[in-house]
Formats: structure tokens, sequence, C-alpha cells
């Protein structure tokens, strides 16, 4: 008998106890594909508000959604790493809490992993609006640093939505800020990867809680981390005091547009 393969949906939520509702009806709605079984697991990395009651609601309706409660708000990459843990799923794929990208993006995810790449990204265009230019150059800027490091081009390393692989789910242990650098730490197995646009919509209701400059640091050491993993272990070590003196002034240089 045919089994269909098991899509595993991650969504990470902070204080989103008017978004999370909305958004879990919309990915619901994946479930209509039956050429696939889905699986809804909803983190609550330590809300403030109702977050974590909106989806029991869900999780006692419905029997193929999953709660997870972090006590303490441990920040974006330890949400996706406890929902990565809890998965089962043969792809796995994160959607953000707020609905900035439509969620039938999935489909065309799941038809890449089907494709044979290992690690879809979206790139959400018209993200920064004509009063964010320098935001976005900033941006631009700061992943072609990051580019420099792991040799991968991606123009949207922040997007919320992106696809895996069992094999890379269960290999990638995310901590600090890692969830930034994703597609640079999977050149590690030689993931095979693709990026494609995607509508962008601003959130109906707050502002991103997993935001601000409070994070500055976790994210400098981990992209530190990064330039160690991928290109001074590759490197005689005698070579190593100037290269990183070079590479920590061009990754501070443009670390502000990593940011938000």
């Amino acid at each position: 008998m045919f089994k269909k393969k098991l899509v595993s949906i991650i969504i990470p939520c902070y204080n989103e106890e008017k978004n999370i509702n909305r958004t879990l009806d919309a990915v619901l709605e994946l479930s209509r594909n039956n050429n696939f079984d889905f699986e809804f697991i909803a983190v609550n990395d330590g809300s403030k508000d109702n977050t974590w009651k909106v989806i029991k609601e869900y999780t006692d309706e419905h029997s193929n959604v999953i709660g997870i409660n972090l006590m303490t708000n441990f920040g974006q990459s330890a949400a996706y790493q406890s929902g990565f843990d809890a998965s089962k799923g043969d792809y796995v794929v994160t959607v953000s809490a707020d609905l900035e990208i439509p969620p039938e993006n999935v489909n065309k995810i799941i038809e890449y992993l089907e494709e044979g790449y290992d690690f879809v990204n979206t790139n959400r265009v018209g993200r920064w609006g004509s009063k964010k230019a320098e935001r976005a150059q900033k941006s631009q800027k700061a992943n072609k640093i990051i580019g420099r490091i792991s040799g991968v081009s991606m123009q949207d390393r922040g997007s919320g939505m992106k696809g895996f692989t069992r094999v890379l789910v269960d290999n990638l242990r995310l901590y600090g800020e890692m969830h930034r650098f994703i597609p640079d730490y999977l050149t590690v197995y030689g993931a095979k990867m693709i990026e494609f646009d995607v509508e962008f919509k601003d959130r109906d209701f707050g502002e991103s809680a997993y935001k601000g400059h409070k994070r500055t640091i976790k994210v400098l050491l981990d992209l530190l981390t990064l330039a160690f993993l991928l290109y001074f272990a590759k490197k005689p070590f005698s070579s190593m005091p100037g290269r990183l003196f070079s590479f920590t002034g061009a990754i501070i240089t443009g670390f502000g547009g990593l940011i938000g």
C-alpha cells in the first residue's frame, strides 16, 4: 500500500496571540493537498501574552496540530530546534507566525524538495518598501559579506519560510542566532539549495517580537563562529591571524544590516 510522505510545518511564536489563530487556520488548509500528510507544530517561545492558550485550543481540536511550550524566551533558533526535534516529517517547512509570506508557497517548497533539492529558501520581494532604502542597502551588504565567507549566494537569509529534507533536519543543530545563517552552515553537508521569490505582506497586528538590538552580540558571535567553521578550518594555521583581523573587520562593517 502506498504511504504518503509526511510534511512537518513548524511555526515559532513569541507574543503572537493576535496572529497565531489566523496562521494556523491558513496552514491547516494545506491539508487539502491529498498527495501528502501534514503535521503542524506551533512552538510557543516563552510568550508573555495568550499565545499558548490559543495554541492549546487548536491542539485540542485538531489531532495533527502539536504544541510545544517553552517556559522562557530562548530565541528563534531554539524555537526552530525544538520544532525540528519534535517533527517526524520526510520534509520540514518553517512558517512565520505573522503570515508575512502566503502559506500557499509551502506547496512550491514541497515541489522543489520533491525535485531533489535539500534546502529551499524564499526571498521576500518588496519587504523593504520605499522608506527603507538605507536598511535594504545594509542588508544587501551584509548578505554579500556572509556570501563571501560561505560561498552561498542567498538574497534573504532572514526569511521565515524555508524547506528542509529529513536528513538535513536530523543533522542540523541550531543555537544562539544560528537560524540567520542556516544556508551557510548547510554547506558543510554539501546541500543542494535553491531560492525563489515570494510576495511579502506586512503583518496585520503588532511588530515582530524577534527583532531588536538586544540580540546584536549573539548574532555577531555566531557570524564569527561561522567564519571560523567555514573558512579558517580550511586554511593553514600560520595564515589565520592576518585573515582573522581582515574578516572580523569586514563582518563588523556590514553587521548593521543583519539586525532586525
